[in-house]
């Protein structure tokens, strides 16, 4: 097997992580590593790649801009360009992940080997691995670790609009896209039956959905015993060694008593894990005070106020607690710890001295601090809400509470301070239990258990790859255009007729195509009208169709590509009550792959279009939206777009997307323009496509001729053809 895993966002190297650097550099980072080094080292797994985006950015380490980093025999990352070199946020990214997709399909091909899955983590990821997968006609994994819906909820009661949610996290497109990865997936893996239960709760999911609960492993090589010190510290790394005396000096600067049990707490600094309600439990008691210290790791910083606004107010609001209750020779904050040595030791340290770990977030969707507590031996007392009540349940080597009430958390803690047979009995539960139920050895066996089943099945996402229909042309030329029709091939016919020229100069090297949102027999009548005869391919009807040469020779694999989990009677029940929206009358609107709208006066588009999208996804039929001149509307399969049928060509014919022009004028040309593909917006563009030109692709041009003139002017810029002036003389002599 060969399998590639996809995480795209957050800092990722093979060592020294940077966990808590921010809200992206969490727990999925070290996860996807731990799965792809554990799964890598198995006898059926022939390799594993996880691949992730590279960065070159002055203000992160070099380590995180090198194409490809060994991780382990058989194991790459492999880093792709994703937009701009600048380290971005993840939401951030949206704009950028069809470059991702291209580059992923390229990088594949390249390297000549076939992918058995493709595995995306989070829903940017889950996005270009359906796209992956689908090329390949592989089976698609989808692990969401977090939700966009589950998270909107909790926003919206921390007094967000959707409209902020969405200006700022793009919580609508993140949603939609959860919910198509969900409306494909031939296997959804989750850490926990909370997660599977509660968190994909309020998604559309098809009754065959293939769920399975696979808990995370755990580095049993770094979260040993911490008796291990007693009965074998010869065979202790030295750095662990270093990590335990440079933990415990930081402690010892905040502590005056130093010989007390620690309360120990590892986290972000965010609000969500509630780390005041645990400040503030210990402050309110006495009886804590007098028995242990408390240590609160949260992140890693240098200064507060550099920090966004969300961690600034975590970090100023724990500091106003600590002042409050008089916290200070009690409570440590240290600014710096890493990953990689100081939090194991950081366990192993309040373990020897008989403390606990506390994690007292809202909801934790799985609790991996808990875990590697365990592993070392240090109970712990957790939040009740997510994943820790399987860790309490499967390990007994904790307490699961509700940590909104101050007093059952002040009761758990004292408890496991202050009875030392149960603080001994949860401690031996969990370096024994931890092993049997989150080793990465269990991990990956039920993992390699579950993707047996479905590499054995039929794909959900088929393959855009089929045997072709025609040959001799599309196979020896060398490069293409692929153009829309209105206001872009045609609107100038002077400049049409140097394009048809140039064209047919360089017929034997560039290939024709045009791509329309008018049905087959209205792209004929145009073609036809304007002296348009030399047509290697037809993309028409938004994509939903492919045509290929002049008998118009339909593209039946595409068909059949795109009929997996369309369901456009679903569709029409969601949107045919609408009363803003309208079906388009013309025998040509409707298609078998599409079904088209009209907008009405009586609804804004901002106003109308968030209504649609909501009604859509609640039908669970993965689709795609194009709204187009402000008016019109096209919904079809979500594997259908222009730019997915001419990803569809540049795979089946082994043409490069670097050598496949393409030229539009709208909306609906946005998603084949962007990419990889010598994007052209020719000058007379809707204000639809002036985001392009903020996103600041390299693959975009922006030309100031209009029409075909717009065409010329973009090949040339992309050397397909020399200058525009010289093809002018030409046709003019």
């Amino acid at each position: 097997m060969y399998i590639q895993l996809i995480s795209l966002h957050g800092l990722i190297r093979g060592s020294h992580i940077e966990m808590g650097r921010d809200a992206d550099t969490g727990g999925q980072v070290r996860y996807v590593l731990e799965l792809a080094r554990n799964l890598a080292a198995l006898p059926e797994v022939d390799g594993v790649d996880l691949f992730t985006r590279r960065i070159k950015d002055k203000r992160v380490s070099t380590d995180y801009s090198e194409p490809i980093e060994e991780l382990a025999p058989n194991c790459r990352l492999v880093r792709l360009p994703c937009g701009p070199g600048r380290y971005l946020r993840k939401e951030r990214l949206w704009p950028y992940v069809d470059e991702f997709v291209d580059a992923m399909i390229t990088f594949t091909r390249r390297e000549g080997r076939m992918p058995t899955l493709v595995h995306g983590h989070y829903a940017d990821a889950g996005y270009i691995a359906k796209e992956v997968a689908s090329v390949f006609d592989v089976p698609f994994v989808f692990t969401g670790h977090s939700l966009g819906k589950p998270k909107l909820a909790y926003l919206m009661d921390e007094g967000w609009t959707r409209e902020d949610a969405d200006k700022e996290l793009a919580m609508e497109h993140r949603i939609q896209v959860e919910q198509d990865c969900l409306s494909v997936a031939d296997l959804v893996i989750t850490s926990t039956r909370h997660e599977r239960d509660e968190q994909y709760a309020d998604y559309f999911k098809e009754e065959d959905l293939n769920f399975q609960v696979i808990p995370p492993g755990t580095d049993l090589d770094r979260f040993f015993p911490y008796y291990d010190y007693e009965l074998n510290s010869n065979g202790i790394d030295e750095k662990f060694k270093q990590a335990r005396m440079r933990m415990r000096r930081e402690l010892n600067r905040f502590h005056f008593s130093p010989e007390k049990p620690l309360i120990l707490a590892l986290c972000r600094p965010d609000r969500r894990k509630n780390i005041n309600a645990l400040i503030r439990a210990y402050g309110e008691s006495k009886e804590l005070q007098a028995i242990a210290n408390l240590a609160v790791f949260a992140g890693i910083r240098e200064d507060i106020e550099s920090m966004p606004e969300n961690e600034q107010k975590v970090l100023t609001d724990m500091l106003l607690a600590m002042d409050r209750y008089d916290l200070y020779g009690k409570m440590a904050i240290p600014k710096n710890h890493s990953s990689e040595f100081d939090v194991p030791e950081l366990y192993r340290l309040a373990a020897s001295d008989r403390g606990i770990f506390v994690n007292s977030a809202f909801i934790e969707l799985f609790g991996l601090t808990s875990i590697e507590s365990s592993a070392t031996g240090l109970p712990f007392v957790a939040t009740q809400e997510g994943g820790p009540q399987d860790i309490a349940e499967n390990c007994k080597s904790g307490y699961a509470v509700d940590v909104t009430d101050s007093q059952a958390l002040t009761d758990a803690m004292l408890k496991l301070l202050t009875d030392h047979e149960k603080w001994d009995e949860f401690s031996s539960n969990g370096v024994n239990l931890v092993r049997k139920h989150y080793s990465w050895e269990t991990h990956c066996q039920h993992y390699i258990e579950a993707i047996e089943q479905i590499v054995s099945a039929p794909s959900r996402t088929p393959s855009a790859v089929g045997k072709p229909a025609v040959g001799p042309r599309m196979v020896n030329v060398e490069r293409m255009l692929i153009t829309d029709i209105d206001n872009t091939l045609l609107g100038d016919d002077q400049a049409l007729a140097q394009l048809k020229q140039v064209l047919k100069d360089n017929r034997s090297r560039i290939g024709f195509g045009v791509a329309s949102g008018r049905a087959l027999e209205l792209v004929d009548e145009v073609l036809e009208q304007y002296g348009i005869h030399d047509i290697d391919v037809i993309i028409s009807s938004v994509g939903a169709e492919i045509y290929y040469g002049p008998d118009r020779v339909p593209v039946k694999g595409w068909g059949a590509h795109l009929r997996s989990r369309w369901k456009p009677e679903r569709v029409h029940a969601a949107l045919d009550g609408l009363p803003f929206l309208h079906m388009q009358p013309e025998s040509h609107a409707q298609r078998e792959f599409k079904i088209s709208y009209s907008l009405d006066d009586s609804m804004p588009p901002k106003e109308a279009l968030p209504l649609i999208r909501d009604a859509l996804s609640r039908t669970g039929v993965a689709h795609s939206l194009i709204f187009s001149h402000g008016r019109y509307l096209d919904i079809l399969p979500h594997r259908a777009s222009k730019g997915k049928a001419i990803r569809y060509l540049s795979s089946k014919w082994n043409i490069p997307l670097t050598n496949i022009a393409t030229a539009g004028d709208s909306g609906n040309d946005m998603d084949m323009l962007t990419g990889e593909t010598a994007g052209i917006v020719v000058g007379n563009y809707d204000p639809e496509l002036e985001k392009l030109r903020e996103s600041k692709s390299s693959r975009v041009y922006f030309a100031q001729a209009h029409c075909a003139g717009g065409i010329l002017e973009g090949l040339a810029h992309y050397g397909f053809i020399g200058s525009p002036a010289a093809h002018l003389r030409a046709v003019g002599a």
